[in-house]
């Protein structure tokens, strides 16, 4: 039998990673880290982190990193990129960052077509906080607030942000999930191209990734990946929608 060698993982990854077992977040964050090292801009990158999950990068992520208030990463890249051009500009978001406290600033920065990046991390929950009703929470879903299920007539509808931003005049946006080495090549293909983006002066990209939360969808990480395939990835639209 042939032998399968592990990949080592890039000089960028500094220590192992702080998630909860089967938890998304890392799986992104090793694809940023070898988009980094492979597009050799590790020092001129700097990595706009939202409170939330995703803020554990910091600790396993040799790059430089501010941290704005929740939410206001659409504002803190918008300044960052204006003072400092010559550098890419760029978050790791929740959905409930980057859709909720923080829709006004996310949307105004796409709106002024800013040269930023946001990677936004869609895991339909406040997993952080306990998991609790986001703005990606699907129809019928349990969380620590709805346990009943989210409804439309009392929550409303959940949030897409293709369907919001797709007619935008942007450079990029795409939606990417990574539950199988397939759809993670797809990922930090859609990674790559968002910062290409940026380095060719084009604008404003987002790339939204399917990622699972077992500790609060109560599943283990398999299942928790079965349900992104059947339930996320047959819910929402998948692919790039806008590519300028």
């Amino acid at each position: 039998m042939a032998r399968v060698t592990a990949k080592k993982a890039p000089a960028i990854m500094k220590c192992e990673n702080m998630f909860c077992a089967g938890c998304g977040h890392s799986i992104f964050d090793r694809i940023l880290g070898e988009v980094l090292t492979e597009m050799d801009i590790i020092g001129d990158t700097i990595i706009c982190s939202d409170i939330g999950c995703n803020h554990q990068f910091q600790y396993s992520m040799a790059v430089d990193a501010i941290v704005p208030p929740h939410g206001k990463m659409g504002a803190a890249l918008t300044a960052m990129k204006r003072v400092r051009p010559d550098k890419y500009a760029l978050t790791i978001a929740g959905d409930g960052g980057a859709y909720a406290i923080g829709l006004g600033e996310t949307m105004a920065c796409a709106t002024r077509n800013e040269n930023v990046t946001f990677f936004v991390m869609n895991n339909t929950c406040y997993g952080m906080t306990g998991g609790q009703l986001a703005p990606t929470t699907q129809i019928g879903q349990w969380s620590s607030s709805t346990p009943r299920g989210r409804t439309v007539e009392e929550h409303g509808l959940d949030f897409d942000v293709v369907q919001v931003m797709r007619n935008l005049d942007i450079a990029y946006l795409a939606r990417t999930t990574i539950i199988n080495p397939a759809e993670i090549n797809k990922t930090k293909k859609a990674v790559r191209k968002a910062l290409e983006k940026q380095r060719d002066g084009k604008g404003f990209g987002l790339v939204e990734v399917l990622v699972p939360c077992p500790t609060n969808w109560g599943l283990t990480p398999v299942k928790a990946m079965e349900r992104i395939k059947n339930e996320l990835m047959t819910r929402y639209e998948m692919g790039e929608f806008i590519d300028r």
